[in-house]
């Protein structure tokens, strides 16, 4: 069956949900991915979050990486790598799975133009899908008591601003003084960044199952935690993500549940603005130059806008995020980037290389500093060890 390497490889992205049930029985469908542990690294501990994904639909589907080992590719590579083989024996597996060897020529012409009709379908509806993420991850910031399901997760009695009074503010407030990076430090900054709800689904723990004809569906919710929620704009200040940390009910901690952060929408190139420096203008309404602080988490970026530090202060939510982040625009004189430490984690420590280099390729000065204690400036503010 010379030259169906096409055939093979569009047939597997077509039940790519098949294949990863069949190669990794133990993973589940996570926003559009499957997530999974990896057993070629045996990458499984107890307390530690699966981070082999693969993509099922939006952008290329059967793209994967493993974001603990670095290891990624299509959906041809995705075979042969859990199976150990190479190309040649991926694609006898993946005749042996679609039943090519079965087919005439004719057949398998046939399925080669189903294929590409398919495709095109599938980048329509994945276009539609985008546009609706996208309108969520802004709905979710400006969540109304009517909108109790939005997206991924409810929102029972919606999100209240900064200055309202609500509980849910004091009870982040709270959280944020106990993590020496009050909101009050910066009140003026962080209007158009912040909400506060009293209520938020966690949606990862959300159980899902299908039905008979296997379609998922939400069996159980995850539970209920009052939740910080920040947004992450693009280049034009629009709401392309929501980023959430969830609280602890009755301490002002984050929850009880792994990972107590989360995001939903776009989140790479686009960040959160802790602080606009002295310009006292949101990044997308102004040109004055100010050099910009800009650090993976919330509350590293915080701690400076607390601090008063004179700066543009941003949150990337992510490494691969800060080096996405939109810093050639005028309003960003020169960078320093406030890595967090992550010693001895390799992966880590090439994601940070990735991120520098994504910033040093706008040309502009960068400056890079580590916290001397703890894992990030956060710890340093709070005298943690």
């Amino acid at each position: 069956m010379i030259g169906d390497l096409d055939i093979v490889k569009a047939g597997l992205i077509e039940r790519i949900e098949d294949v990863c049930a069949k190669l990794l029985p133990n993973g589940k469908v996570e926003a559009g991915q499957w997530v999974s542990f990896n057993p070629v690294t045996g990458d499984y501990r107890a307390g530690r979050l699966p981070t082999l994904k693969i993509r099922l639909r939006g952008g290329v589907v059967g793209a994967w990486k493993d974001w603990r080992s670095g290891d990624a590719g299509d959906v041809l590579k995705l075979v042969s790598y859990l199976l150990g083989t190479d190309t040649k024996g991926a694609l006898v597996w993946g005749r042996d799975f679609l039943g090519l060897r079965t087919m005439t020529r004719a057949d398998r012409e046939n399925m080669r133009q189903v294929a590409a009709v398919k495709r095109v379908d599938r980048e329509r509806q994945d276009a539609r899908l985008r546009e609706q993420k996208l309108l969520n991850a802004d709905r979710l910031f400006n969540a109304k008591p009517s909108e109790s399901d939005i997206g991924p997760c409810q929102i029972p009695f919606g999100v209240f601003k900064l200055a309202e009074g609500s509980t849910a503010e004091q009870h982040a407030r709270a959280y944020f003084r106990e993590r020496n990076c009050a909101l009050n430090d910066i009140e003026t900054f962080t209007a158009y960044s912040t909400r506060v709800a009293p209520a938020v689904e966690w949606w990862k723990g959300a159980v899902w199952k299908r039905d008979g004809s296997g379609r998922q569906y939400k069996a159980e919710r995850g539970a209920l935690y009052p939740a910080i929620l920040s947004a992450m704009r693009n280049r034009m200040g629009i709401v392309t993500c929501t980023h959430f940390t969830f609280l602890d009910p009755t301490r002002p901690a984050k929850a009880p549940v792994e990972p107590a952060k989360l995001m939903y929408g776009e989140a790479l190139g686009s960040v959160i603005e802790i602080a606009t420096g002295p310009s006292e203008k949101p990044f997308w309404m102004t040109e004055e130059p100010h050099p910009l602080i800009l650090a993976e988490g919330r509350e590293t970026a915080q701690s400076f806008a607390a601090a008063g530090v004179p700066a543009r202060v941003w949150a990337a939510g992510s490494l691969a995020g800060v080096g996405k982040a939109p810093i050639d625009l005028a309003c960003v004189s020169w960078v320093l980037f406030a890595r967090d430490n992550n010693t001895g984690n390799a992966q880590a420590q090439k994601q940070f290389e990735q991120a520098l280099a994504g910033l040093e390729s706008h040309g502009k000065r960068v400056v890079v500093e580590a916290s001397h204690v703890g894992d990030d400036f956060n710890d340093l503010a709070q005298g943690e060890e």
